[in-house]
């Protein structure tokens, strides 16, 4: 078989050939971008990018970082019956809001109702015995100095009212005791709250010293967060914090205030609690309930509020775009995040008489011809 070989001239030839083939493609390839660029350049004279703008304003403002917390109710109570009886009257169910003084549960006892009439009854009695001797005391005590009675018929009346008025005290004590107990047979509530359960049904009997009723303290509500150890350390007690909620797509908001912050750590998450305390009128929120918790921790002062979509960033760099003289100027910004929808820039990073472009940035390109919509 005959050998091929390929000469010198040839590899020269097809040297070349790559070498030309190679200039040639460069040259088509920045004739293309050169092209591009120029129809670039002319669509962004001819169609100006419409977009919205925000008039920097510069103020004192606080970064706040957010946590989830969980509603807990007060203290939870156990209500016990103080005297025995029947169950006549159910005023309340589970659930039920009350305030303090309000008839939960009517006991019943007839026993308890005949003796405060009799004890009424005896004390009435000893009453109107004592009225009658210093009745004759007072009487008496003219015939005395007339020397009609006796002196010794004045010191045994004496002797008569001191003894019935030691009576009418014992018989008074016992009409309050029967009194004491036929009013605690209507079972009222101690505090402001919510029924938790309610024991014994209609008809029942219940005992002295019973537990009748649970109810939790509806009127001291806090919240309590799970916080790891850097947030522990930055957080102080007595910050006025914010409370979120959105129920039915409607915000529900409350005021509360840091009680304390726990130095032992939660083995199970990890976290350290911070207990708050909701102030004024607050919501209708349930224990158990998570709400969010915005809590300040920064006053930054001389700043700008950007909105998150005014935000952009590449490989390198953070930065927005301005709107100065019909065009978007490129600006690099360095940002302070106050929480997840807005930053802050200094107040001297922005050209001056300068707006912010909030929405419509995106693809912008430096010095692009840019216009205002509303």
């Amino acid at each position: 078989m005959k050998n091929r070989t390929v000469s010198k001239e040839q590899w020269k030839w097809f040297a070349g050939f790559l070498i030309c083939f190679f200039v040639v493609m460069l040259a088509l390839y920045f004739r293309m971008s050169s092209v591009r660029s120029s129809a670039l350049e002319s669509d962004f004279k001819r169609k100006p990018q419409p977009v919205n703008v925000l008039i920097p304003v510069v103020t004192d403002v606080w970064r706040t970082a957010n946590f989830l917390a969980r509603v807990q109710g007060g203290q939870t109570i156990q209500l016990r019956t103080d005297v025995g009886g029947w169950v006549e009257e159910k005023r309340v169910e589970i659930g039920s809001s009350v305030d303090i003084d309000d008839t939960l549960l009517v006991l019943k006892d007839e026993r308890k109702k005949f003796a405060l009439l009799e004890a009424k009854s005896r004390l009435n009695s000893a009453r109107a015995d004592l009225k009658e001797l210093k009745r004759l005391y007072n009487k008496n005590i003219s015939l005395v100095q007339r020397g009609i009675v006796a002196k010794d018929t004045l010191e045994s009346l004496d002797n008569q009212i001191a003894a019935k008025a030691a009576e009418v005290n014992a018989l008074d004590a016992s009409y309050q005791r029967s009194n004491w107990d036929f009013e605690h047979l209507i079972i009222k509530s101690p505090i402001k709250g919510k029924i938790i359960d309610v024991i014994p049904d209609i008809g029942q009997e219940v005992m002295a010293n019973e537990i009748v009723i649970n109810l939790v303290n509806s009127s001291r509500k806090k919240v309590v967060a799970g916080v790891d150890a850097n947030w522990a350390r930055i957080l102080r007690k007595d910050t006025e914090v914010k409370l979120s909620n959105f129920i039915n797509n409607e915000l529900e908001t409350s005021v509360a205030v840091i009680k304390g912050i726990s130095p032992n750590i939660d083995r199970a998450s990890g976290t350290y609690s911070v207990e708050a305390e909701i102030v004024g009128e607050a919501n209708n929120w349930l224990p158990g309930e998570i709400v969010n918790m915005e809590v300040p921790i920064e006053l930054l002062q001389n700043v700008i509020k950007v909105p998150r979509t005014a935000i952009l960033s590449d490989s390198s760099d953070v930065f927005l775009f301005t709107f100065i003289e019909g065009k978007a100027v490129k600006v690099p910004i360095k940002v302070t995040w106050l929480n997840d929808k807005q930053g802050a820039i200094s107040s001297d990073s922005l050209p001056k008489d300068s707006k912010i472009i909030i929405k419509g940035n995106s693809g912008l390109a430096d010095k692009q011809p840019v216009r205002i919509i509303k």
